[in-house]
Formats: structure tokens, C-alpha cells, sequence
């Protein structure tokens, strides 16, 4: 009777092993598969694409001269070069209007994949429209002559509205896709900004952080971030000494953006090459981070978890990477290289 037993217990015992190895087989062949809500099975999204506007000269002779848009699959970290003979200088960067964006984003997190991005020329102050399935400029918008505009960066507004900002004169202009026109809005320039590469806007849409590129009237001050009341422009504070200036060299504050929980507000170093975490609340700084050898523009993913960051130069002088930022650890946790164009500026991020 006992051995009986335990013969029963052996069948009982081996029959359980055996569910164990089924159900382990197929969790792991479905890795990656979520079950939804009707018991089918999805697969688990990627990380998605990257658009990076580039450009071959200005600063070092370019090696492919490859100029327009670098597109990255994050999954696969292959880099595809779009060149655009329309663009002049591309830098800035955005999704048109009529593409789904996530909220705190500046309109630079899309929630589907674009059919037409913008491209913003700092050679003459244009923006491009792009038909991405196509790579090709199908429209361009030219500024009013007799003004400074050299687009820099391109975000979306409290309002919904496309804002540029403008490394030769210093101000905001306006893009009105509707019409097909760009206006002064007042903001910047004079004494409160000289040159501004990045714009950032508090949550609540109350203010507005500028970040002055160079003074060129003063080439060794050290770089500044100005604070101004919005959508009035008006001065509130200057952040002064958030990039110090290095020995012979102008001192360059890049972008600035702010974190989706607007606590923090991050501004590329182009000098010094770091991110300068600055305390949104208080508006101080309180933490220099290394990145890479000249920072430009950085973005963040919806949740706020990782940046990335264009970093020229890098890692020869006549390519650049884009770099991935660990939020939580506040540290650069991987690269991704092989933009064979010298100066990668501005970027946003689709599924």
C-alpha cells in the first residue's frame, strides 16, 4: 500500500513538473507579448524613431555633406541620412500641427508616426516643410525681409503655436502654418536675450525660460538663462553664470528644456560639455552634469525617465551621436553615433 503511495505521489509530483515546463516554454517563447483585455495577445511597442535636423558646414569641413534630417531607429540604432537641398542650415525641428503630440512635450513627442515635419533654416530664417514618406520639401515658408531671424529651435507654445527662436537677433517669431507667415511676437531680443538658441515654458504657461546663447558684444561672460513673464515677454530674472566661460572661446548655452513634470529645467553646456539641472522652483542651479564633448538639444520621453541629447563632434569631428540620459541616475547610459554630418542640432521623437 505504501509503495503504492508513493507511486501515486511520483505521477502526481512529475505531472506538476511537467505543467511547469509547459507554461515556462510559453512564457518565454511570448516574451515581449502583453495580453490585452479581450485575452489576445499584442505585441510590446518599440522605442520608436528620432528625427535629427543636421547640417555639413559652418564649423568644420564636412566629410559626406549630408544636410537635412537624420532619421534613428532607437530599436535598432541604424541611422538614416536625408539630404535636402532646400533647407540652408537646418537646425530647428518639428512636427507639423496636425500631428498628435503628448502633452508637456513642446509638441516634440508624437503619438503617431508624422507625414510632414518642419525644418528650420538658420541660414535664412525659412522653415521647410518635409513630406516624410517622400523625403521631400513640398512647401517654404520665407520670413518678412529686413529682419534677424536665424532659426535655432522650434516648440510648441501654451498656446498651440509654433515658436522660434532666433540666433541672430535674439527674439520669438511666430509661425502661423495657416497662412503661411512668420511675425515678431515682442518677446526677447534687446537687453533681455542677444541671441537665443532654446525656449522652455513652465506648466502652468505662466513664464517662459530663454536661453542666451552669447552676447556678442561680450564674447568672455559667462552664459544666462533669463526668466520672462508670459506671453508678455516681460523681464522676471536672469540665471546668470549657467555656463562659465572657457579660456578663448565664447560661452554657450544651447537648449533648454524643461522635465514633463516641469520640476526641472535642463540647458546643454556647448562649452563645457554638460547639462545644467536647474531647480525650476527656486531657479537655481544644482547639479552639472558631463555629456559629451558640445551638447545641443535635448528631449525627453513622456514619463520623464530618459533624455537625448545631440551631441556634435562626436565621436570624430565630422560626425556626431545622439546620447542617451538616465534621468533617475543622472548620468549618460549609452550612445548612439554614425550622423555623418558635424553639427546635429534639434530632434523629436515619434512612435
Amino acid at each position: 500500500m505504501a509503495g503504492i503511495i508513493k507511486l501515486a505521489r511520483f505521477r502526481v509530483a512529475s505531472a506538476a513538473a511537467g505543467i511547469f515546463v509547459m507554461l515556462s516554454f510559453l512564457l518565454f517563447a511570448g516574451c515581449g507579448d502583453t495580453p490585452d483585455n479581450t485575452g489576445t495577445t499584442t505585441t510590446a511597442p518599440g522605442k520608436g524613431t528620432i528625427y535629427v535636423a543636421v547640417t555639413s558646414g559652418g564649423e568644420v569641413q564636412a566629410g559626406t555633406g549630408n544636410s537635412g534630417i537624420a532619421i534613428i531607429d532607437l530599436d535598432t540604432k541604424k541611422v538614416e541620412m536625408v539630404n535636402l537641398p532646400e533647407p540652408r542650415s537646418p537646425y530647428g525641428i518639428i512636427f507639423s500641427p496636425d500631428t498628435r503630440t503628448a502633452s508637456n512635450t513642446d509638441g516634440r513627442i508624437a503619438l503617431e508616426s508624422p507625414g510632414t515635419i518642419y525644418l528650420g533654416s538658420a541660414g535664412n530664417g525659412s522653415v521647410n516643410i518635409i513630406d516624410l514618406p517622400n523625403r521631400k520639401v513640398i512647401r517654404t515658408i520665407d520670413p518678412p525681409s529686413g529682419i534677424g531671424l536665424r532659426v535655432w529651435s522650434m516648440k510648441k507654445g501654451p498656446d498651440g503655436k509654433i515658436y522660434l527662436t532666433s540666433m541672430g537677433d535674439g527674439k520669438l517669431y511666430a509661425l502661423d502654418d495657416s497662412t503661411g507667415t512668420i511675425t515678431e511676437t515682442g518677446v526677447g531680443g534687446g537687453d533681455v536675450t542677444q541671441s537665443v538658441y532654446g525656449i522652455a515654458w513652465t506648466r502652468d504657461g505662466k513664464f517662459a525660460y530663454l536661453g542666451n546663447l552669447m552676447n556678442p558684444g561680450l564674447s568672455n561672460q559667462a552664459g544666462s538663462v533669463v526668466k520672462v513673464e508670459w506671453p508678455s515677454g516681460k523681464l522676471v530674472k536672469r540665471i546668470e553664470n549657467v555656463t562659465m566661460p572657457a579660456p578663448r572661446d565664447t560661452p554657450i548655452v544651447n537648449d533648454v528644456e524643461m522635465t514633463p513634470d516641469g520640476r526641472f529645467l535642463y540647458v546643454t553646456d556647448g562649452v563645457q560639455g554638460a547639462l545644467v539641472k536647474i531647480d525650476q522652483e527656486t531657479d537655481t542651479i544644482v547639479k552639472t552634469i558631463p555629456v559629451g564633448k558640445e551638447p545641443r538639444a535635448i528631449i525627453f520621453s513622456a514619463d520623464g525617465t530618459t533624455g537625448y541629447i545631440t551631441v556634435m563632434h562626436e565621436p570624430v569631428e565630422n560626425e556626431s551621436s545622439v546620447f542617451v540620459y538616465d534621468v533617475v541616475k543622472d548620468q549618460v547610459v549609452d550612445r548612439i553615433p554614425n550622423l555623418a554630418a558635424p553639427i546635429a542640432s534639434g530632434l523629436v521623437w515619434s512612435p
